[in-house]
């Protein structure tokens, strides 16, 4: 059996205790020291034990101080500091950001209520592998909630069956933790030494079929197609407006996604071409870019953060052949690891060879306004959970997913508010007359189901979307 931890100390702001000081109490106690960050000027005595701990670039000082503290919603750091003797042990890097939030219930004209939310990204939690400073630094952000620092918690890419995973939903109070489970799937592929031994992963028809397209590319456009590949910062002005011109032409980007032209995008390829983390690759037909990719290259991963390619192509399936040319640049290069990224595509099953389950875990504080969240939250992940289950099963998942990208981001919010309150409406009425009995009920509800849907989808075609 585990030893029962002991108390933690009360927390001390924005300074990691000396030698002198610290030493004699965890010889003592066994307990090691908390402090928590709350400025940006604090955050630089921190830097070089960050910078060692840090595994993930969006958890990184140098892009938390370049590109989060100048977003909009930022208002202040909070960072927590676990130290055992003389040095940090563990550190949670978290930011806090001020998010407006409407309840359904009050008027539109309503001012909508300020919810403080504190936003821990993926790999912001540097623990280790250490269960206990897990421990402590959960603990530490709950004693933050009771005090009313925030009013919710939110940790970005939390691994199933991890130490920070267990603590996040063991440690909070059964009223502030979260009770929805939704999990999404992250394919990393660990490369080779040579494109030869990568390509091995799959079958020799697909290998034929990728080699066929390029060909064909290739024999269609004779002598004009090249590849090209950017990590300096004298390459971001052309980068930016290349995938610009290809971005604009892809369903992401349609759907608010895609590479985007911003001052924040700028300023993070500025930021990882100085600090060698950019691997860009675009493929051009004749000097006109058809597809990019964009990834970040930390310690010894690369994440893809973006990619697309121009529909008129589409044939010759130029997404795929610049991603073979880029595997085989990073294999010489000597990369280790290839994220890809959240979500399901075939191209990320058929060449990752490490699944893993990732989620968002939020702890809410114990107040009105955290309870509220809490439900609403619940409430939402149980329907978008059962809404999941009940396509795959009937094997309409794919279709709707294409259905769902072709249309225009504010339509598509419209949309969803549309049908989800139809459905609402359609069982409450069901439930009501005693429909819901198997398997007269059931057939009835779906019927209902399906004709409102179709008195609501062919809205989509007669609203123009909105001008970008």
């Amino acid at each position: 059996m585990m030893a029962q931890d002991p108390a933690p100390v009360p927390a001390v702001s924005g300074s990691i205790p000396s030698k002198d000081i610290c030493a004699p109490s965890v010889a003592r106690t066994l307990t090691p020291a908390i402090s928590v960050f709350r400025s940006l000027d604090e955050l630089e005595s921190l830097r070089p034990a960050w910078k060692e701990l840090c595994q993930h670039c969006a958890a990184d000082p140098d892009f938390f101080k370049t590109i989060i503290a100048k977003r909009p919603a930022f208002v202040r750091p909070h960072v927590i500091v676990c130290s055992a003797v003389t040095s940090p042990s563990a550190i949670l890097v978290g930011r806090i950001e001020q998010r407006p939030w409407r309840f359904w219930l009050k008027s539109q004209n309503h001012r909508p209520e300020p919810v403080s939310v504190l936003i821990v990204p993926e790999g912001g939690v540097m623990d280790g592998g250490s269960a206990t400073a897990c421990h402590h630094l959960i603990s530490e952000v709950m004693n933050n909630l009771r005090q009313g620092e925030f009013d919710a918690v939110m940790f970005g890419g939390l691994k199933k069956g991890t130490h920070l995973d267990d603590a996040v939903r063991s440690i909070p109070p059964l009223r502030c933790r979260d009770h929805s489970q939704m999990h999404v799937t992250q394919w990393i592929s660990h490369l080779p030494g040579t494109l030869d031994e990568f390509l091995r992963r799959i079958s020799s028809a697909h290998r034929s079929a990728f080699r066929k397209k390029q060909r064909k590319l290739e024999a269609a456009h004779p002598g004009l197609v090249h590849f090209r590949s950017f990590t300096q910062p004298a390459d971001i002005e052309e980068l930016g407006t290349a995938a610009t011109e290809v971005a604009r032409q892809t369903y992401q980007y349609r759907r608010g996604g895609s590479y985007r032209p911003s001052a924040e995008g700028k300023a993070f390829l500025e930021l990882s071409s100085r600090n060698r983390w950019l691997r860009a690759y675009l493929l051009y037909v004749d000097k006109r870019p058809i597809a990019f990719w964009i990834g970040t290259l930390y310690r010894d991963t690369v994440r893809l953060d973006t990619t697309g390619y121009v529909q008129e192509f589409k044939e010759f399936d130029p997404g795929m052949i610049l991603f073979l040319h880029m595997v085989g640049d990073l294999c010489k290069q000597g990369i280790k690891r290839l994220d890809f990224g959240i979500g399901e595509s075939i191209y990320k099953s058929r060449f990752g060879d490490e699944k893993r389950e990732t989620s968002t875990g939020c702890i809410f504080a114990p107040t009105i306004k955290g309870t509220a969240l809490l439900a609403l939250r619940c409430l939402r992940c149980c329907f978008e959970n059962t809404s999941r289950q009940i396509a795959s099963h009937f094997g309409v998942d794919h279709p709707l997913r294409r259905f769902w990208r072709a249309l225009p981001a504010a339509l598509r919010m419209k949309q969803g508010v549309e049908v989800t309150l139809a459905c609402l409406m359609v069982i409450i009425s069901a439930t009501w007359q005693g429909w819901l009995k198997w398997p007269e009920g059931t057939l009835i509800a779906t019927a209902l189901c399906l004709i409102t849907s179709m008195g609501i989808i062919p809205k989509a075609s007669k609203i123009p979307p909105p001008k970008s």
